[in-house]
């Protein structure tokens, strides 16, 4: 024991528990394939068997399964049905959503490093590639399908039944650079849904309230519809007094607003930003006309500039005249929307401005920084496994949308002696632990296993 190397036991304990794991694995598997079997439908014949490998939590493993046809001669596998495996990968349902989730917070290569140290065997950055697109292009086809059934077809969508009051909608844009693509970059269109604020802990501090993200790489249009039609899944939207759209004045977010029947709000960061720009930092003014503008006093905000207008340079001048017009183009959204609700409805409401903290959440820290370029292809489908991601549906989003197999899992009992009950789980260890008698069993930890089954101490 005292010449034992620290790192050395971790990797033996780790290995011969992932062994275990596997024998237990290869056991269940037969277990559920003849149950299977049995409970077959009409018109399935038992072919043969076939052996394929597997990759899984415990490393790799063969297994062996009936095949089947039936009767217009195709091919299945009962098996690999039920227990999610796909043509082509061989990853079990467990190691691919731990490859997808972990690519939607890092680069393919980083999360291989990572896999290497989480798994027995590795999985390398093109197999979690290929995953990645496999899952996406699934998702993006079947919303692509249910917008052409609502908008072109007339089909009434799907109604969640979550109320609110009032629903506040941000979005905004986010540059990408592209990379064999006729374009240089390409604008990402980013939205978030949220019923409102929540106190975290017991500072002054405040997060989202039940938020829902929302990305695409398409037309304002586009966007709208397919946002639209996530809320409409989450929400009764029948039942919502009033929506509050946020953006920084580009025409595709004025236009969410008529979509969504909803207010158009000024993003505040966007409008002060402008407005200490123009005034070179002259914090004063530049207060002064942002309240005149959060109160609807465009007047007032307009008169406040030009007098600032006839005291500057010209350059000063031209960057007032161009924010003039940003106020007078966003005149609509300039307001505050609680302004416009009763004093008992504004209990516990703040001023919008959750988006740009939310780009950098949901797109810009995984596809924007550090160099990162992408096709066109590739944002679509990164951006639907960030949302995906952030929505908790990429561990229940299968491969491949086929039929579910109904199926009540065997129970796996270790194979007792019937003649001794006192010594149950000792002979249990015996027969299913080679590893305690194998060419390990003299190894320390294999003694003090062994010691644990037979004796209940530690030497």
């Amino acid at each position: 024991m005292e010449n034992l190397n620290p790192q050395e036991w971790e990797e033996q304990v780790y290995a011969f528990i992932n062994q275990q794991a596997r024998d237990l694995v290869q056991r269940l598997f037969k277990a559920m394939d003849d149950k299977l079997m049995k409970s077959r439908g009409e018109g399935l014949v038992v072919v043969g068997f076939r052996r394929r490998w597997i990759l899984t939590k415990f490393g790799q493993l063969p297994i062996e399964r009936r095949l089947y046809r039936d009767r217009a001669g195709r091919s299945r596998y009962l098996l690999d049905e039920v227990i999610g495996l796909t043509k082509g990968s061989s990853l079990s349902s467990g190691v691919k959503d731990l490859c997808v989730l972990l690519a939607s917070y890092m680069s393919f290569g980083k999360a291989e490093a990572l896999l290497d140290m989480l798994l027995p065997v590795g999985v390398s950055h093109t197999t979690i590639h290929r995953q990645v697109g496999r899952i996406a292009d699934l998702a993006l086809a079947e919303e692509e399908t249910e917008i052409a059934e609502v908008y072109e077809q007339g089909k009434v969508p799907e109604s969640g039944g979550r109320r609110t009051p009032i629903l506040f909608v941000e979005s905004d844009g986010v540059s990408i650079a592209l990379q064999r693509e006729e374009n240089r970059r390409a604008e990402l269109k980013v939205g978030i849904a949220y019923e409102g604020w929540e106190k975290v802990g017991i500072q002054d501090r405040y997060r989202l309230k039940e938020k829902t993200a929302y990305m695409s790489l398409t037309d304002g249009d586009h966007f709208w519809e397919g946002f639209s039609l996530v809320l409409s899944k989450k929400y009764d939207l029948s039942g919502v007094r009033r929506v509050v759209v946020g953006g920084d004045g580009a025409s595709w977010i004025k236009e969410g607003a008529d979509v969504l029947g909803g207010h158009y709000q000024l993003d505040r960061f966007h409008l002060r930003r402008e407005l200490l720009r123009a005034l070179k930092g002259n914090v004063s003014v530049a207060n002064d006309v942002y309240q005149a503008c959060i109160t609807g006093n465009v007047v007032l905000a307009d008169t406040l500039l030009r007098s600032r207008q006839i005291e500057s340079d010209q350059e000063t001048t031209a960057e007032i005249t161009r924010v003039r017009h940003y106020i007078l183009n966003n005149a609509e959204g300039l307001t505050d929307y609680r302004l416009q609700l009763n004093p008992d409805e504004r209990i516990g409401l703040r001023g919008m401005g959750g988006m740009e903290g939310n780009v950098d959440k949901l797109a810009a820290n995984r596809m924007k920084k550090r160099g990162m370029s992408w096709t066109k292809r590739g944002i679509r489908r990164m951006a639907c496994i960030i949302q995906l991601q952030k929505s908790g549906k990429i561990c229940s989003w299968p491969t491949k949308r086929t039929e579910r197999i109904p199926f009540t899992k065997p129970s796996i009992r270790p194979a007792a002696d019937k003649d001794t009950k006192d010594d149950h789980y000792a002979t249990w260890l015996d027969v299913n632990i080679p590893a305690l008698s194998g060419p390990h069993g003299n190894r320390p930890w294999a003694r003090i296993l062994r010691s644990i089954a037979h004796e209940g101490t530690l030497l």
